[in-house]
Order: structure tokens, then sequence, then C-alpha cells
């Protein structure tokens, strides 16, 4: 192991702790704004939005959200073989916070937001996939049960990013820098003051990261690693091996899966969130809860239950039966994610056809589906990640981690086009397409675990 493997926390290095902060941060800032982005949209200049219709908020979302899920290849291309992983994440972080500046300073100036929705798609490029690839480069092959541990923590930082960034959020829209009526009425959201604080806390982990990667990371991803594999006579241009090509096709398999996984769960960043401004009643004790807070029990919940899921596991690895299969356990994600859709719809037939606003169903609705749904996502997010994370070739670290983010190209397209059909189709044909598709997706996948087993030949990793 080398020097910044050896001193860290918990037996991990500290490279990790600076991942996981900076993932972290993003996620608190990133979350802050997907809890209102699509109200943002569609709300009037008068309300503090930008007056755009659904159809054309919704294409907005897909044509961003697709196209910054593909440019990480292209950033991950540059980063391997120019950059190194510790430049990439410092330019993210600086692109980002000058997208999100744009956004506070031009408010409601679409075109000048446009600006600064591209410059944020440019900094997409580099931050997630080079973030998520330098965690698996802490450890060797050798190790793949602390690699598991390593991303189970990174994945509780993206969620308690995920909880405190909605909660914030939503204070600062909704309460502290919101305009109100005589009687307690939002005349205008302060959505913009938000984007400030994402701007200010883009720039501080760019400081961050400047000033604690050369303690924390030393060498790892501080060069490309074109070259470095060069010194090291592993050639970006030598051949993939027969068993590196298998796990290939076990990635694309598994990528297919993963896009309908996708498709689905980002429904709660724009249709269900839309569906519990419209149809839910937010009101707990008197107090009317912002919709984005939804978006933070998610992250509580992750919280609370990623530590006792892995420590299940662990346990389960020990006794005679042994672990799960990977991909049963996303299978397993998958069927239960689609129950929580199923869970809204229980809810939404409680109003008896009446969908213009006048009735509202209960919130514990919400809350329960959101509970199915985080079990749901502790069983593929994290565990594709890390899979994914160990059948890349060494050489092409950034750019395989990149495969798992290009998932939400497709997804983003699907939850951009259900959220433009919904007023046309309906809730209810919504939630049941949703449902019914990642249940069936999982029934097949269940099916399909011998030989996706066979082909990642997950036994070997550690020989190699």
């Amino acid at each position: 192991m080398t020097e910044v493997e050896k001193k860290g926390f918990g037996g991990h290095p500290k490279g990790l702790l600076l991942a996981s902060i900076a993932t972290g941060m993003s996620s608190y800032l990133k979350y802050a704004i997907a809890g209102f982005t699509v109200l943002f949209y569609t709300l009037s200049v008068k309300q503090g939005g930008l007056g755009l219709d659904r159809e054309t908020a919704g294409m907005i979302i897909a044509v961003s959200g697709s196209v910054g899920s593909v440019i990480p290849l292209l950033g991950s291309v540059i980063t391997d073989r120019y950059l190194g992983i510790q430049k990439g994440m410092l330019l993210s972080f600086l692109l980002s916070g000058i997208g999100y500046l744009f956004y506070y300073l031009f408010a409601p100036n679409v075109t000048m937001i446009m600006v600064g929705l591209t410059i944020n798609i440019a900094a997409g490029a580099f931050m997630n996939n080079n973030i998520t690839a330098i965690v698996g480069m802490l450890y060797s092959n050798k190790d793949l049960t602390k690699k598991d541990a390593a991303y189970s923590i990174f994945y509780m930082a993206v969620n308690i990013g995920s909880m405190f960034g909605p909660i914030i959020g939503g204070l600062i829209s909704d309460k502290w820098m919101a305009v109100t009526a005589a009687d307690g009425t939002i005349v205008s959201y302060g959505y913009k003051y938000v984007y400030l604080m994402a701007a200010i806390g883009m720039f501080l982990t760019f400081l961050f990261i400047l000033f604690f990667s050369p303690k924390w990371l030393k060498e790892v991803g501080k060069y490309p690693q074109a070259k470095v594999s060069k010194e090291e006579g592993n050639s970006e241009k030598a051949k993939l091996t027969n068993t590196d090509k298998k796990r290939i096709i076990a990635m694309g398999i598994i990528f297919v899966f993963v896009v309908f996984y996708w498709s689905a769960y980002f429904q709660t960043q724009s249709t269900i969130t839309v569906f519990a401004y419209d149809l839910v009643d937010l009101h707990v004790f008197g107090f009317a809860i912002p919709v984005s807070w939804l978006i933070s029990f998610n992250g509580i919940l992750c919280i609370i239950f990623s530590p006792l899921l892995g420590m299940y596991w662990v346990k389960r690895a020990k006794s005679p039966k042994g672990d799960w299969k990977v991909s049963n356990k996303m299978a397993s994600g998958m069927i239960i994610t689609g129950i929580a859709f199923f869970i809204l719809l229980m809810g939404l037939r409680t109003l008896n056809g009446v969908v213009d606003g006048s009735a509202k169903m209960n919130i514990m609705f919400m809350l329960v589906s959101y509970f199915v749904l985080t079990i749901g996502e502790l069983l593929v997010s994290p565990v594709g990640m890390a899979l994914f994370s160990k059948l890349t070739p060494v050489r092409y670290s950034s750019l395989g981690m990149s495969a798992w983010y290009l998932c939400y190209f497709f997804s983003s397209i699907a939850s951009g086009k259900l959220l433009g059909v919904t007023g046309t189709w309906g809730y209810s044909k919504i939630l049941i397409l949703i449902g019914g598709v990642l249940v069936v997706s999982g029934i097949i996948m269940f099916f399909i675990t011998p030989t996706l087993e066979k082909l990642m030949s997950i036994q070997e990793l550690e020989e190699e």
C-alpha cells in the first residue's frame, strides 16, 4: 500500500475523507436546488420563477440532464489523458460555482440562466465521475471488502448532503428570503438566494480540495492515468483480456437495468415534485413544509439505513449461506422501488378522481413511499457504483465511472418526457407505468443472475 493508504480514519485513507466531503458538499448544494428546479422554471416571474410552461421546463430538464450525463465521457477522456483526476475535480467545482452565480445575478433573464446552465453542464464533465473514481483508486483489488465499505461511506456522504440540502434550500426559498403577504401566503419565493448559496459552496469546496489534496491524496489521481499506465508498462493501447471483455459485457447489461431504475427515481425531482405540490397536504401539526423537504426525508432514511444494511451484508457474508449475489441485490432494489410508486397510486386513489387541487391526499402516503423507495435505492445505487469500480480496468478509471453516470443520459430524457406528458396522461397512468416497468425489470434481472455472475468473475478479482 502507498503512504496515502496507511494513514487515515477507521482503517481508511484520508483520501476517502476528502472525496466524501467533496461529494457531500456537491450533493448538499445540488439537492438544495433539485427540490424546486421545476418550480423555479414554471412559476411566474412575480413568484420568483422564470414563467415557463411545463412542456418547456420538461424539455430543459430533459436536455440538460441528458447532455450533462453524456459529457462526463468526454471529461473522463480529457482527465485520463491530460489533466489527472485531482485537476479534474478542481476544475469542476470552479466552473460549477461560476454557473450558479449566473442564476443569482441574472434571474429572471432566461438567456443568461441558460448560459449558467451550460457552464454547470461543463462542470459536470469532471465532477461525479472523478470523485467516484478516486475512491476506487485508493484500494487494491486485494481489498474488495474494504472498497465496498468505502463506497458505503461515500454514499452516506452523498445522502447527508441530500438530506440537509433541501431543508436549508427550502428554508431559504420558502421562509427566510421569501416575500409573504399579510396572511402569510408566499408572494415570491427566494429561489435566487439558494443559487447564491450554491455558488459560494462550490467555491469553498474548490479551495478545500486545492489545499488538502496534496496532503490527503498525494500522488493518487495527481497525474493523467494514461501517463501513469505508460510509465508502469501498462499502455492504454494494451489489448483487453477475455475476462475484461466479459466484464464489460456484464456492465453493459446492468447498465440497461440501471437506466430503468434512474428513470423512475428521477421522477422524485420532477413529476413527483409537481404531484406533491398539487395534490398532497403538506401540513404537519399546522406547519406547511416546503415540498423540497420530501427529498430530505429520503436522505435521512439513507443515513439511518445505509450502515444498518452494510452491517447486515457483512454478517450475511460470514454466514454459511454467504452474501447475496450483486445482481440479486439490484434486482430486489428495482422491485422494491416499483412498489414505492404503487403506494403513491394508492394515495392518489383516495382522492376519488379529484385532481384539480381542491382535494389533498394524506402526506403519510408520500412518507411511506419514500421509505420503501429508500430501501430500493440502497440495494441499487451504492452496490452498482462499487461494482462498476471493481469491473473497470484500472487504466480507464474515470471513464469507467462515467459509464455508470451515463445511464443518467437516458434516464433524464425519460424523466423530462414524463413530466411533459403528465398533464395529458394523468398521474395515475404515469405511476402505473413507472411501477410496472421497475417490477418487471427486477424480475427479469433475477432470471439472468447466473449469466451475469459468470460474466463478472468477481471471485477472480482478488487474484489479479
